[in-house]
């Protein structure tokens, strides 16, 4: 059993997962029309260049999922909301889920664009290695992460839109 009564157990998630979208939050985050990619450990997307993000829990705000994520994902705590730009409700359909790589998973993902000055990506000690949602992190040029092979395809997506749009 869970031990947080808000929390779900991995068979109480699983079976969420075959029948809800989840919703959740990816941080574009741009310096200098690079953009911060992490290599995620985890599924879905496993081994693949993505932006930080996460899941919106149950009772958490829009506003307080972001800095939940921006501190766990980032290690960053100053986030100024009046930078945040909402890039819209997107789709993401992935064919395994974080407990089971059989188990499809709808997201309604929330990304939201926010760029950062050098002394903010200076100050980021970005949590990386096997224990850790990343393994590794890249500032990629948008660009590039446009048809980069190794970039999942819905970030090849926002990289599109943030070139489009800044």
């Amino acid at each position: 059993m869970s031990t947080n009564p808000l929390w779900l157990t991995q068979e109480q998630f699983n079976i969420a997962v075959a029948h809800l979208p989840l919703v959740s939050i990816d941080l574009c985050m741009v310096h200098e029309k690079r953009i911060l990619l992490g290599k995620r450990n985890n599924r879905p997307a496993k081994n693949w260049w993505f932006t930080p993000g996460g899941r919106i829990k149950k009772n958490e705000s829009v506003s307080s999922a972001i800095n939940r994520i921006f501190v766990e994902e980032c290690n960053y705590q100053n986030v100024q909301k009046t930078s945040l730009t909402l890039m819209g409700a997107w789709d993401h359909f992935y064919s395994d889920s974080a407990f089971d790589e059989n188990l499809a998973t709808h997201y309604i993902n929330l990304p939201h664009y926010f760029s950062i000055s050098q002394q903010t990506k200076d100050s980021l000690n970005l949590p990386a290695g096997f224990e850790e949602q990343h393994s590794d992190w890249t500032w990629m040029p948008l660009n590039e992460a446009v048809n980069h092979p190794k970039v999942h395809q819905y970030v090849r997506q926002y990289a599109s839109w943030l070139l489009n749009n800044l």
